[in-house]
């Protein structure tokens, strides 16, 4: 009789482990951060033509070829949500449930040096943040979505070295490495069917943390051409990558109250073994079209289209010792995003705007607790000031609008309509000798 019982129990604990393992995805999409610099910021990222700041390094390398003297540039971005909620439809979570992401405040850095070589060779070296997200809702040991996730937090770091080409006075090339570093952490509850009672309860938290920051190599690369005194034409790309991550897979038990189960369950996951779990996540390409038009001598304007190949992350394989992988499918599609800006110079200080709208790559069946994501529309404002010819003081914001979205047809049966607005301003001093 308790053999049998255990069997049982055995296949019931295994398919809740799976169900959950197949709703705590790891993915590249909805991480992606385009603010890598206050002036580009404040045109809503509408840089990759006009890219005339050291900040080039992540809108359009070539830039950086009109840069005369050395140049330094350091800041930061925080990342801050007044509204990241969740209203639960039927049949689960259920018409009246409420939940909402902890209020916290995430930080992201730039810092750029460009250093002429020569009149029309110039050699810039940077570090920014290309991807990076925190997911962590309250109270997360009663959060109805804790079998998904409770929390998950992604940092990359880019670090590149490149150079500029001025071909002539109209023609500008640049690229060079990018080195990204990676790490993640995510927690969740999981779930089992207890016979004994039939009801579903919480027998295990796992927590799984990336080790050290693995590194690999992709390329970052563009061209602007000037084909007149008032236009101006860019392009610039970065490469797809994987990272492969590897980390240790922490399980501890939580009773259920049930002295048989628990024992049972005791034996069924890998506690206390130093079990580790190993992942995939594909980042994709970017590719950023722009085009700059000089309405006056003090008055640019921007359009710029951004080309990002999600489609390669298609499925993720998730691995834990002494449990079966896990295949985890996305059907993420390619997507534009589409920016415009107008900057004012006053002087060698400026003023600017801007606008943006950003397709989300996610279906509506992998939208859920884990990525909430959603089409965005978003506005900018923000000001360079110049203390000192070789001084300046940037400040910017970006206020995002996550579209309404409501989800019926999620493959993790979590149907909720999630809301979400974020500030981001940032801040960056300018040297120039």
């Amino acid at each position: 009789m308790f053999k049998s019982n255990r069997n049982r129990l055995t296949a019931l604990v295994l398919v809740g482990l799976v169900a959950a393992g197949s709703a705590g995805r790891l993915e590249a999409a909805g991480f992606a951060l385009f603010e890598q610099g206050s002036k580009g910021n404040a045109v809503a990222g509408a840089f990759a033509a006009t890219a005339d700041d050291p900040s080039a390094m992540f809108y359009n390398p070539a830039g950086n070829a009109f840069v005369d003297h050395f140049t330094l540039e350091a800041g930061g971005f925080a990342i801050i949500r007044p509204t990241a909620q969740l209203d639960g439809l039927n049949p689960y979570p259920g018409a009246g449930y409420h939940a909402e992401m902890t209020n916290a405040l995430y930080g992201i850095g730039h810092l750029y040096a460009v250093l002429p070589l020569s009149k029309d060779v110039k050699l810039s070296v940077g570090a920014w943040t290309p991807n990076g997200l925190g997911v962590p809702w309250d109270n997360p040991d009663t959060f109805a979505g804790r079998f998904i996730n409770q929390r998950v937090d992604l940092r990359q770091v880019s670090v590149s070295a490149q150079l500029a080409f001025k071909l002539s006075d109209w023609l500008a090339i640049g690229g060079g490495p990018e080195l990204r570093f990676t790490d993640v952490k995510l927690s969740r509850n999981i779930p089992a069917l207890n016979p004994f009672t039939q009801k579903v309860v919480d027998i295990a938290h796992l927590s799984v943390v990336s080790e050290g920051t693995p590194i690999k190599v992709g390329f970052a690369g563009g061209l602007i051409v000037k084909p007149c005194e008032r236009v101006r034409f860019g392009i610039s790309y970065h490469s797809h990558m994987d990272v492969d991550l590897e980390g240790p897979a922490n399980f501890s038990q939580i009773p259920t109250g049930s002295p048989l189960f628990d024992a049972v369950v005791s034996h069924l996951l890998p506690f206390g073994t130093g079990a580790r779990a190993r992942t995939t996540i594909q980042f994709p390409s970017v590719t950023m079209f722009g085009v700059a038009y000089e309405v006056t001598p003090n008055l640019t304007l921007e359009a710029d289209g951004n080309y990002t190949t999600w489609k390669v992350f298609d499925q993720t394989v998730l691995q834990i010792d002494t449990l079966p992988d896990t295949v985890l499918k996305h059907g993420w599609e390619n997507t534009w995003a589409f920016r415009a800006g107008l900057t004012y110079r006053i002087g060698s200080s400026w003023i600017a705007g801007g606008f943006l709208y950003d397709q989300t790559p996610q279906p509506d069946p992998d939208t859920g607790p884990f990525l909430p994501d959603a089409n965005r529309t978003g506005g900018t404002i923000g000001a360079g000031i110049s203390i000192t010819e070789h001084f300046q003081f940037q400040v910017s914001s970006l206020f995002i609008w996550f579209h309404e979205r409501s989800i019926t047809t999620s493959k993790d049966n979590f149907s909720a309509t999630y809301q979400t607005f974020a500030i981001l301003p940032s801040a960056t001093l300018k040297l120039a000798f």
